[in-house]
């Protein structure tokens, strides 16, 4: 299948890929359908009966959306809205849409949702969003990664929870690696760096990755932020001031250039997304790659992948401080006009009950945010990989969430842009990153 890389451009990044590798066309096309006839449809009422009617923004599928926003645990979705009393009705926009839709709602100060989507926006929204961390059960919290809430805190208050674990690993060319006489993947960075290199040649690259869009999820900073965490480092002190102009935040930048001279391909500066990352990796024409869990699926499709079969995935490896990651950052929060904040809160605990959670991976590919669905065994054996990011996600796994994030990430990836293309030092490009980062911090 070709990927259609001019959409990537547009701006949707990682969920081009899913859309493209995991759901068909037919079953978009057949999904209003499906959802129709049991009550879920976007836009209409999600049925039950019942006297509340909460109201949902969600992404369109093929993005991670709950039951009834996409066709699974529909029957448990009627049995909550039932034992509730209550109706969920689902507004379903594509993600391009998403984003500015909210913003002008808030803004009008007459948000017509109950819960809404967030993508890392929740301290950008903060004061439209009401504080769930009170409400949400003890044991709901105790079945999450404590990472995952970091990406919904802002100012001490939780705004949110996410609902797909969407951290990035490590993916590997097996066939490739044994090749050359390499049993397992890399441990740390310097077997890292050594196998890169040694796995680099004859139209082949050790490494890939995109580089050609600075900000946001996904993009150059993000992946520093990994390497920065890795290293030991952190973005913030406790009064919210830059403090990665430091020996990690240093190291972190040096590694990535000296994984770029060990053997990353070199299109990679021009890679915008993990489609354009895709392409390469499974098309045999790279052996390793950090991304997202949902890569597994399709990069296992013989219809799509010539990798299929020869795929492997483990832990990022490891710097000084051990491995670590970054998050997708997908959740659901309650805004300040919900008419029932406490019913919104059970509404987000049932999307993340376990059933709804195992079907949510069987059916859509989307990784449970539970670590007991994690390690279910029906659950490791459709989603290989899922082993894998439960492993990941014993580790730090900090995006670095703020109001201001893509000013933040395009002042950073910019910079380590430049030294990844030899145009600056390591050291250069942190002081340059973090005297922009200190500006923009201020206005806050």
């Amino acid at each position: 299948m070709e990927w259609d890389t001019n959409v990537e451009k547009s701006g949707l990044s990682r969920r081009q890929f899913i859309e493209r590798g995991v759901i068909g066309a037919a079953a978009l096309t057949a999904l209003p359908t499906l959802l129709a006839a049991c009550g879920g449809s976007s836009g209409g009422s999600g049925g039950g009966g019942g006297t509340t009617n909460l109201k949902v923004l969600a992404l369109e599928p093929p993005d991670p959306t709950p039951p009834g926003g996409a066709d699974f645990a529909l029957d448990a979705l009627k049995n909550w809205e039932s034992t509730n009393k209550a109706s969920v009705s689902y507004d379903t926009v594509p993600y391009t849409q998403i984003h500015d839709k909210i913003a002008t709602a808030f803004a009008s100060g007459n948000s017509p949702w109950d819960v809404s989507y967030m993508a890392g926006w929740a301290p950008e929204f903060s004061n439209n969003l009401v504080d769930i961390g009170p409400m949400l059960s003890q044991a709901v919290k105790d079945d999450m990664p404590e990472s995952s809430f970091k990406t919904t805190t802002w100012d001490g208050k939780t705004m949110g929870a996410v609902f797909t674990l969407s951290l990035q690993t490590l993916f590997y060319n097996t066939e490739l690696l044994e090749a050359k006489g390499i049993k397992e993947p890399p441990k740390n960075w310097e077997e890292l760096l050594g196998y890169t290199k040694e796995l680099t040649g004859d139209g082949v690259y050790g490494w890939v990755n995109n580089y050609g869009t600075p900000e946001g999820i996904g993009g150059t900073a993000n992946y520093w932020m990994a390497y920065l965490q890795q290293a030991g480092g952190t973005m913030y002190d406790e009064a919210g001031l830059p403090v990665f102009n430091d020996a990690p935040g240093v190291d972190a930048v040096q590694f990535m250039v000296d994984l770029w001279n060990a053997g990353t391909d070199p299109g990679s500066i021009s890679y915008v997304g993990v489609a354009d990352v895709t392409n390469v990796f499974t098309a045999g024409k790279a052996a390793m790659t950090m991304n997202w869990p949902f890569t597994w699926k399709p990069a296992s499709d013989p219809t799509t992948s010539k990798i299929a079969g020869k795929l492997g995935s483990a832990v990022l490896p490891a710097g000084a401080a051990g491995t670590a990651s970054i998050d997708g950052a997908d959740a659901f929060s309650v805004t300040t006009s919900a008419k029932d904040p406490e019913l919104a809160v059970k509404l987000i605990e049932f999307y993340l009950s376990p059933e709804a959670q195992k079907e949510q991976v069987l059916k859509t590919g989307w990784m449970p945010i539970l670590l007991s669905m994690l390690a279910d065994p029906e659950v490791q054996a459709a989603a290989p990989n899922a082993g894998t990011l439960l492993e990941q996600a014993k580790a730090p796994y900090d995006s670095f969430i703020t109001p201001d994030y893509n000013e933040v990430t395009l002042a950073i990836g910019t910079e380590v842009t430049k030294a990844i293309k030899g145009d600056q030092s390591a050291k250069d490009a942190m002081q340059k990153a973090s005297d922009a980062v200190t500006e923009i911090v201020k206005t806050r």
